[in-house]
C-alpha cells in the first residue's frame, strides 16, 4: 500500500505504508522539505501508482513490491523528452535517454552512481533507496523509464521545477546543500610520489614550489606516511623512519620542532591519504535521526534459555566471531585522527580501498546486511569525517574522496578516482552536478596539456603523483610552464571561484554548469561533452576545440578576440583550451598569490562592456562555518551600459565576520591557529575590457585612467569606498 506525502508546493514523497525507513532517511542524508516553490504541482495515489501532474507533463507512474524484497517503478515518456543525471553511473554522455545504468558504487567502473534523474519535461525522481537499482532510461522500450531494485520498498521523491537549473536547486533541498571547502582548498592540491617521500624530502617539494613560482596550497602525503601501510585501524601512528618526530614531544604536537613547523611557516596545508574498512553505523546508530533501525538480539551464553540448550560448554566455540577486527563499537571513526589534526592536517584523502568494494560477509552495527549498506557507506564516512573536524576544531576540513552517494556534497568534495583525467572525468563531473554536486575534480593527466588545462579550471583542483615522478620540475619544460601559467591563473580567479562556491552552498547551483542545464530549453547542447560553464560568466572548453557557444558574444580571456555561435577555437600560447567571457559581464579576480592566504587579497575587477552585468564579491574568514549563520561580507558590484556610455557601480562592502582566537596556544606550538575577522578594505583596481574610454568620473570628479594592451583600468580609493556607494561615469 502506497502513502504519498506532500513536501511543498513543488515536489512530493511516495512511500510504502510499514516499510522499512530508508538508510538515507533513518540518518538524515535526505530531508522532507523544499526551501521555497519551484513549480506547481500535484499528485495523487492510482490503482495502478501515482498520477504526477507539472507544467510541462502528466504522468501516469506505475508502482509494485516485489515479494521478498525490492520494486518497480514505470514512467512513460514522451517522444521528446531528454533525460539527465545519476552521477558517475555514466562518463560517455550528458544527455543518457536510451542508456541502461546501474547504481552500485563500484572501484574505477562507477564511484559516484547517484539514483536521480531529471527531465526537459520540468520534473525529476530521487529514489530514497540504498540497495542496487537498475535505471532503465527508455533503453529496452524507447517510450519507458524503468526503475527496479533489488531490495527495499518503493520509496521515492517526484519534484516540478521550470528550468533545469531550478530542479538541481530543488534536489538539493531533499539531498542537501553542497558544503563549501575551506579557501585553501579551491587551489592547487598536490598529492606526492609516496615511494621516496620522508618529511625532508616533503620539506623541500614545498620549498620547490615556492621557489619556482608555482602557486600552491595543499601537499598531499599517499600512504606512505603510516607506519602500517595501508593502516585502516584506529592505531595507526607515523612512520618513524620517514617523518620522525622528536619522542620527548608530545604525540599531537605542532611544534615548530617538528616537520609540521616548516609547512606552516611555507603556507602549504596538509593532506594525509586515509584507507577504511571501519564500521561506521554504530555511531551513526547513536545519532538516529529516524526510528525503524533492524534490531538482532546476540545469544548470552550466561543465560538459562542458552544453558538449557547446550550439552557441554566449549570455550572454542563461546562468544561471537566477528569478521571485523577493527571497529571499536563505542569509539567514533575520527576519533583517533585528532592527534593528527592536532599535529597540523587539515585535509584527508578518503582513497576507495575498501569503501568501495562489497562486504558480503559483514553484518554491519550487527544489523545490516552490506547489500543494504554498501552504496551509503561513503555518505556515513565523509559525514563523520566532516563532523568529526569541524566539532574538534571549529574549522572546515577539505574532506575528498573517491565514493559517492546520495548527501556526499553536504559533507566532502570527489575527485574521479583511478580513472585518470580525460574526456571522460569530466562527462562524470558534469554528471554530477546535474544531481547538484558541485565540488569535483579528478587526477590531472600530465601527459596531455588539454587534461591540464580542463583539471585547472574545475570547480577544484589536484595533481596526484602518486606512485610516479609527476612533479611539474621534473616535467618537459613546456608542460611545467603550462602547469605554472594555470596554477597562476587559478590563483587569480580565485575571487569568482570562491564566490561561485558560496553561491553552491546557498542554491545548489554548482559551480561546473552542463550547457543542457543553462540552455535547457534546446537540445542543442545535448551531445556537448566538451564545455561548461564555470560560474555564472565563464564558458571553459576542453580538449576537442570546435565549440558550440550559447546566445551571445564571447570574449577570450586571454587574447581578447570575440566570438560567437558554433567556432573552431584558436587556442592561446601558453595554454592549452578555451576560457571566454561572455560580453557584460563582471568577474572579481586578485593579484596572485603564491598560496591563497599568504596576504590580504588586491583585487582587480574586470567589466566586459558589450552588455549590462553585476557581480557579488563574497568574502568571509576562510577556515569557520560561520558563514552558515550570515557571518561573510559582500561587495557588489553593477555595470549598465548606454549609447557610447557606461555607468559602473561599486557599493560599499555589506556584512562582517569575526574569526576566531587561537584556542589558548601560541602560534608556534598550534595547529589551530588564530583566524583573522574582517579586514578593512584595500584599493581595487578596475579594468574596462572592449571599448577604450575618453573620461572616467566620479560625479563631478575626474578619475585619472590608464590605457593599457586590450583595457583600461583605473583604482577605487579604498577611503572613499569605505564611506559610502560609488557610480563611475564611462564616456567612450
Amino acid at each position: 500500500m502506497l502513502q504519498l506525502k506532500k513536501i511543498g508546493q513543488s515536489a512530493y514523497r511516495i512511500t510504502t505504508e510499514q516499510g522499512r525507513a530508508s538508510m538515507l532517511t533513518r540518518y538524515g542524508f535526505v530531508q522532507d522539505e523544499l526551501s521555497r516553490a519551484y513549480a506547481a504541482c500535484s499528485a495523487e495515489l492510482t490503482e495502478q501508482g501515482v498520477r504526477f501532474s507539472a507544467e510541462k507533463a502528466v504522468k501516469e507512474i506505475a508502482v509494485q513490491n516485489v515479494a521478498g524484497g525490492g520494486f518497480e517503478i514505470k514512467i512513460p515518456l514522451a517522444k521528446k523528452e531528454r533525460l539527465f543525471g545519476m552521477g558517475d553511473a555514466n562518463r560517455d554522455s550528458v544527455m543518457i535517454r536510451g542508456k541502461t545504468l546501474n547504481v552500485w558504487v563500484a572501484n574505477v567502473a562507477s564511484y559516484g552512481p547517484l539514483p536521480v534523474v531529471l527531465s526537459s519535461e520540468g520534473w525529476a525522481i530521487i529514489v530514497n533507496c540504498t540497495y542496487c537499482q537498475k535505471f532503465d532510461l527508455g533503453d529496452s522500450d524507447q517510450d519507458m523509464l524503468t526503475i527496479s531494485a533489488a531490495g527495499g520498498t518503493a520509496d521515492f521523491y517526484l519534484l516540478a521545477a521550470n528550468t533545469l537549473l531550478e530542479m538541481v536547486q530543488a534536489i538539493t533541498d531533499i539531498t542537501g546543500k553542497p558544503t563549501m571547502l575551506p579557501a585553501f582548498g579551491y587551489g592547487l592540491t598536490f598529492v606526492e610520489s609516496e615511494r621516496m617521500m620522508n618529511a625532508r624530502q616533503m620539506l623541500d617539494d614545498v620549498r620547490m614550489f615556492r621557489d619556482r613560482g608555482i602557486p600552491c596550497d595543499v601537499f598531499g602525503l599517499e600512504p606512505c606516511w603510516m607506519e602500517t601501510y595501508y593502516d585502516g585501524s584506529t592505531e595507526k601512528k607515523w612512520d618513524k623512519e620517514r617523518f620522525w618526530m622528536p619522542h620527548w614531544l608530545p604525540e599531537n604536537t605542532a611544534s615548530h620542532r617538528t616537520f609540521m613547523g616548516p609547512m606552516r611557516f611555507m603556507g602549504m596545508q596538509l593532506s594525509l591519504w586515509l584507507c577504511e574498512d571501519y564500521d561506521l553505523f554504530y555511531e551513526e546508530d547513536r545519532n538516529e535521526v529516524t526510528g525503524g533501525a533492524i534490531e538482532y538480539q546476540l545469544q548470552d551464553e550466561n543465560s538459562d534459555d542458552f544453558k538449557k540448550n547446550v550439552d557441554f560448554a566449549d570455550a572454542h566455540i563461546q562468544g561471537v566471531k566477528k569478521t571485523d577486527e577493527i571497529t571499536k563499537e563505542d569509539e567514533p571513526w575520527f576519533e583517533h585522527l585528532k592527534k593528527f589534526v592536532d599535529n597540523g592536517a587539515a585535509c584527508f584523502k578518503l582513497d576507495g580501498y575498501a569503501q568501495v568494494m562489497p562486504h558480503p560477509d559483514r553484518l554491519w552495527a550487527k544489523k545490516y546486511l552490506d547489500d543494504e549498506v554498501h552504496n551509503v557507506y561513503c555518505v556515513a564516512l565523509a559525514k563523520q569525517m566532516k563532523e568529526g573536524f569541524q566539532k574538534y576544531t571549529d574549522r572546515r576540513g577539505m574532506i575528498y574522496t573517491a565514493g559517492a552517494y546520495v548527501g556526499t556534497q553536504r559533507y566532502a568534495a570527489t575527485w574521479a578516482g583511478d580513472t585518470g583525467g580525460g574526456p571522460r572525468t569530466l562527462v562524470a563531473c558534469l554528471n554530477y552536478a546535474m544531481c547538484g554536486h558541485t565540488n569535483t575534480s579528478c587526477d590531472m593527466d600530465i601527459l596531455d596539456v588539454k587534461a591540464i588545462h580542463y583539471a585547472f579550471l574545475s570547480t577544484w583542483t589536484q595533481l596526484c603523483s602518486w606512485a610516479y615522478y609527476f612533479y611539474p620540475w621534473f616535467l618537459p619544460p613546456e608542460v611545467e610552464r603550462t602547469i605554472k601559467n594555470y596554477s597562476i591563473l587559478r590563483s587569480s580567479l580565485f575571487p569568482y571561484i570562491y564566490t561561485m562556491a558560496h553561491k553552491a552552498s546557498v542554491t545548489g547551483i554548482p559551480v561546473m554548469r552542463p550547457l543542457p542545464m543553462v540552455c535547457g530549453e534546446s537540445d542543442h547542447f545535448d551531445d556537448v561533452h566538451n564545455a561548461y560553464m564555470l560560474g555564472d560568466s565563464f564558458y571553459v572548453g576542453a580538449f576537442d576545440m570546435h565549440l558550440k557557444l550559447p546566445a551571445g558574444e564571447w570574449v577570450d580571456y586571454f587574447t581578447g578576440k570575440t566570438y560567437q555561435g558554433d567556432v573552431e577555437y584558436e587556442i592561446a600560447d601558453g595554454y592549452a583550451g578555451a576560457l571566454l567571457v561572455k560580453k557584460g559581464s563582471i568577474i572579481a579576480t586578485m593579484l596572485p598569490q603564491q598560496y591563497i592566504l599568504e596576504k590580504e587579497h588586491d583585487y582587480v575587477i574586470r567589466v566586459y562592456t558589450g552588455g549590462d552585468g553585476a557581480f557579488s564579491l563574497y568574502e568571509d574568514d576562510a577556515f569557520t562555518y560561520d558563514y552558515e549563520q550570515g557571518g561573510f561580507a559582500e561587495t557588489k558590484f553593477a555595470w549598465t551600459e548606454g549609447e557610447n556610455s557606461g555607468s559602473l557601480s561599486v557599493y560599499r562592502r555589506q556584512g562582517s565576520f569575526d574569526g576566531r582566537a587561537d584556542n589558548g596556544h601560541d602560534i608556534i606550538n598550534n595547529s589551530i591557529p588564530k583566524i583573522g575577522g574582517i579586514k578593512p578594505v584595500r584599493d581595487m583596481t578596475i579594468r574596462i575590457y572592449g571599448a577604450t574610454p575618453r573620461s572616467v568620473r566620479l560625479g563631478e570628479e575626474e578619475i585619472p585612467f590608464t590605457v593599457c594592451d586590450g583595457y583600461a583600468e583605473f583604482t577605487v580609493s579604498a577611503q572613499a569606498h569605505e564611506q559610502r556607494d560609488l557610480f563611475y561615469k564611462v564616456e567612450f
